[in-house]
């Protein structure tokens, strides 16, 4: 493996590309050129669908397996999308934008010289549940026209596949105690409830149990969900391991082709991982993305 740099700070990188009205997007290009045209990676960042952004990428959770890729020929796309506020819930536009960032890779393949025929997902936390919701369901569920491309793997990293599981108890009550840690002049304004449905869900049961029916990524798997590496510590307090378990059950169930890496006693965003463990993950996603690779195109 290469060394931890973060991936902007070398290599051929476009940075705040304008992809959809003003939300924009960061292109890490190959460091190597591998392949006539290079496969890419569609990254989605977390941040429980109120924060985080795109630059995230570059923080040191799986930087040796990014750089590591880019160094086998591999482009990252790594886009920001609609956070929630007051009034507006993350859904359905943070997953229309993910669709959005997949037609802008459509549209400007030749451009950058994307090989149209590998394409890969990669999601952590939040942005795991819209890479899901954008892999798994189809584009006209979130009224999207669908693109050309078919998406050849997801890697989710911890990511909710199940709202119920993360609306009803402890999990938000884990979530809110984060918010908790903020000013309390910013806490007045957040309520993580009412920012994720953008109604007070205990008004209308109803109407919040069809919001998480229609936004829950394991209602969509098939058997023509692509093959999914799943990445979670045993010990999240955030995003529950049962999450990846139940996600896994319908997998197999669907015979969709599934592997689920669990780390023994590391919490959300990687808290409590040990370097062997950091260095084991990331090797298992390296040899996912290159096993998934396929081979369309002459090597040069």
């Amino acid at each position: 493996m290469v060394t931890s740099k973060a991936p902007v700070l070398f290599g051929e990188v476009n940075l705040h590309v304008i992809y959809k009205d003003e939300l924009a997007m960061d292109v890490y290009f190959p460091t190597r050129q591998v392949y006539d045209q290079s496969p890419v990676i569609l990254y989605f960042h977390g941040g429980a669908w109120i924060g985080g952004s795109k630059a995230i990428i570059n923080a040191n959770r799986f930087n040796d397996a990014v750089n590591t890729l880019r160094e086998k020929g591999y482009t990252f796309v790594c886009p920001d999308y609609t956070l929630a506020r007051q009034g507006q819930p993350p859904f359905p536009k943070s997953i229309q934008d993910a669709h959005a960032a997949l037609r802008w890779i459509e549209t400007n393949a030749a451009k950058h010289n994307i090989d149209l025929n590998n394409v890969g997902v990669i999601g952590e936390s939040a942005g795991a549940h819209i890479a899901m919701m954008m892999t798994f369901a189809d584009a006209q569920i979130v009224d999207e026209a669908p693109t050309i491309i078919k998406i050849r793997y997801l890697i989710d990293v911890y990511g909710p596949s199940n709202l119920h599981g993360i609306y009803h108890m402890p999990t938000l009550d884990s979530l809110n105690k984060i918010l908790n840690q903020f000013p309390e002049s910013i806490q007045n304004h957040l309520d993580i409830a009412e920012l994720m449905f953008g109604f007070d869900p205990k008004k209308d049961t109803l109407r919040a149990n069809l919001y998480m029916d229609q936004y829950s990524p394991v209602n969509y798997v098939s058997n023509k969900t692509p093959p999914v590496l799943m990445i979670h510590g045993d010990n999240d307090h955030i995003v529950p391991f049962g999450q990846s378990v139940e996600l896994e059950k319908i997998l197999k169930n669907n015979s969709v082709k599934h592997d689920l890496i669990k780390l023994s006693h590391v919490d959300h965003a990687f808290r409590g991982i040990t370097d062997e463990q950091k260095a084991g993950f990331q090797q298992v996603m390296i040899r996912f993305v290159s096993d998934h690779y396929q081979d369309t195109l002459n090597n040069l």
